[in-house]
């Protein structure tokens, strides 16, 4: 036995030893309910389990089973933080400092965005079957190092400077950009139980919104006093020292460590088989859920609306109010947005968990509404003051479905075989709804309306018509998942 497995000794394995359960007749595939969470049975492959969520909260993790999770998890919302701040830079940081340096118009900005985001969610369902069955630790790091190169060339593009360079670079880190997210939700859903889930959600959403937090005040400052490049540069030098760290703490899964999985049955017994699931299986099990396909449908709204915000605020910021990435009142809504986005992804997860049963619909239907709210008051309350103000809550309203749906519910209907393909097809639809209208369409929307003589600047009808497509998205989001509201647990 390598030694890596000493932390659980011979005998508790025994007593956690998988026990392969009787199979059940026929070939059916159906949808049930634990604890008030939709999931989907294909009992060619899974009947051989019989899952008892309600029987493994009573077991115990084994001792040391928590010491040895911290840092693993840790690690691993570290990493993905870092994704954040090489990905951020370029699609809410650099927006005014780009056009400016190469006198691109907003449509022209937005093809960049469309390829990032359109590549993003290739990459996502590419990645997705990947890391079910590569694990999510290698897939993550690969994406890594991609995005460290990526970032790296984004600074040479100050010798080439065409909108084509750009254009491609945005699709090479779209994809490698897909590696994290699928990922991240296949490592914890091997290491956490279904019912820690909706609050690790949003503890994993504050630690990601800290990459955020890092590059949106670093990120302005460098534009502001430091040439462009290092925009990209410096991100890149810390996901690499994150990397490094990643690959040696993160483990897949307990039963490397010789732990046994963390779903149990009353006797200590693996509720599930473990064995990975064929590229078919997977895809099936995924596919054919109604319910998921329902969550990646409001997931698209969530994309249109996030994206749409976090590509242009800035600028919006600059152009309407003359506020520098340098000043005061930026370094204050740079500091409070990811908090207010921490505080959404906690909200959530803790609500949705202890409030509603496990519920995703209600929450994430009452956020999206209150999305409007905050739209609606941006729009008719202007000044530097209040919109910034307006910004820093509306982000809690965001963030809370982002984190929710792409986390929490992409585990509880994928289960730990399929939840890299769950979470990559739930969050490939986030990227085609940002790519599809966040990018050119509304950078068209925009330039339709004219620009500033003598400038890039876009008009105040054009920031007008930006708000009111993002509203329209609100309202849908919060309808669809208001269809789910009423689910409740089989008994």
């Amino acid at each position: 036995m390598p030694a890596r497995q000493s932390a659980c000794p011979s005998g508790r394995r025994a007593a956690f030893r998988h026990a392969r359960l009787p199979e059940q007749s026929g070939g059916q595939a159906g949808v049930f309910f634990v604890d008030g969470i939709f999931l989907f049975q294909h009992s060619a492959r899974l009947s051989k389990t019989s899952v008892q969520p309600t029987h493994s909260r009573a077991i115990p993790f084994p001792p040391g089973f928590r010491k040895a999770r911290t840092p693993i998890l840790a690690s691993l919302g570290l990493m993905y933080a870092l994704y954040y701040t090489g990905r951020y830079n370029l699609l809410s940081v650099a927006n005014k400092t780009l056009t400016t340096e190469f006198g691109w118009r907003a449509d022209e900005w937005g093809l960049i965005i469309n390829a990032t985001l359109w590549a993003y969610a290739a990459g996502q369902i590419i990645n997705g079957i990947r890391v079910d069955r590569a694990g999510g630790r290698r897939i993550m790091f690969i994406g890594a190092v991609g995005i460290v190169a990526v970032n790296i060339l984004f600074g040479f593009g100050m010798f080439v400077r065409t909108l084509s360079y750009f254009v491609g670079m945005g699709i090479l880190l779209g994809f490698f950009q897909a590696h994290g997210a699928p990922s991240l939700v296949k490592i914890c859903a091997s290491w956490m139980r279904m019912n820690e889930r909706g609050t690790f959600t949003g503890i994993f959403g504050m630690i990601n919104q800290c990459g955020r937090w890092a590059i949106l005040l670093g990120g302005g400052w460098l534009v502001a006093h430091a040439p462009w490049q290092w925009l990209f540069w410096a991100p890149a030098a810390l996901i690499a020292i994150g990397a490094t760290v990643f690959v040696f703490v993160v483990r897949n899964n307990p039963e490397d460590l010789g732990f046994p999985p963390v779903e149990q049955d009353d006797v200590g017994h693996g509720i599930e088989d473990t064995t990975p699931l064929h590229i078919g299986e997977i895809i099936r099990k995924v596919a054919t859920n109604k319910y998921l396909w329902m969550i990646a449908a409001a997931y698209f709204c969530t994309g249109v609306i996030r994206w749409g915000v976090d590509s242009w605020y800035i600028r919006y910021l600059q152009e309407t109010y003359d506020m520098r990435t340098d000043s005061f009142t930026y370094a204050v809504s740079a500091f409070l947005i990811p908090i207010s986005a921490i505080a959404g992804s906690f909200m959530a997860g803790l609500l949705s968990d202890k409030v509603f049963g496990a519920r995703r619909g209600p929450v994430a239907a009452l956020m999206y509404f209150m999305s409007f709210v905050m739209l609606l008051l941006f729009l008719y309350f202007p000044g530097p003051i209040l919109s910034v103000v307006f910004l820093v809550i509306l982000q809690m309203f965001i963030n809370g479905p982002h984190s929710l749906l792409g986390g929490a519910a992409a585990m509880d209907f994928g289960g730990r075989k399929a939840a890299g393909f769950a979470s990559g097809l739930v969050d490939a639809c986030q990227y085609l709804g940002g790519g599809l209208f966040a990018g050119s369409i509304i950078g068209s929307i925009m330039q339709s309306y004219g620009t500033i003589p003598g400038t890039t600047n876009i008009t105040a009808a054009g920031w007008q018509a930006w708000i009111f497509v993002l509203m329209g998205f609100t309202i849908l989001g919060g309808v669809l998942m208001s269809v789910l509201w009423n689910v409740r647990p089989r008994k």
